[in-house]
């Protein structure tokens, strides 16, 4: 049972590397839709919109916002939906590999690690 589901992780393992190379672009950030108000010269309000924006942490960890074209909509809610999924590959990754290595410890490391009938990790 141990081996299969070893095998099991080692296989998904390369399935998300294969994944991930699929992404070709991505960016970081939130597309974001906002409208606003106008109010005409008879008193009306009329509201103006869509427009859009990005929203990221730079490099300074400052919170970025950039104006998009409506052009390139599509574009980017495509790019920061490769990101997110980039993001939840990652974190799988970390899991399985992490997974990998407390199966695959030997023996002895595990014997280590039992305290008064306890597990430690």
């Amino acid at each position: 049972m141990l081996i299969k589901k070893l095998s099991e992780l080692l296989g998904r393992r390369i399935e998300i590397c294969n994944e991930i190379s699929e992404i070709e672009t991505m960016r970081r950030g939130t597309l974001n839709e906002f409208y606003y108000n106008s109010t005409l010269k008879d008193g009306t309000v009329k509201k103006r919109g869509p427009f859009y924006n990005i929203t990221y942490s730079g490099k300074d960890k400052k919170t970025v916002s950039k104006s998009v074209p409506k052009k390139d909509i599509e574009r980017m809610k495509e790019e920061t939906d490769n990101y997110k999924k980039f993001r939840e590959l990652s974190d799988e990754y970390v899991d399985v590999c992490e997974t990998i290595a407390v199966l695959t410890r030997s023996d002895d490391e595990a014997k280590k690690t039992k305290s008064n009938g306890r597990i430690r990790s």
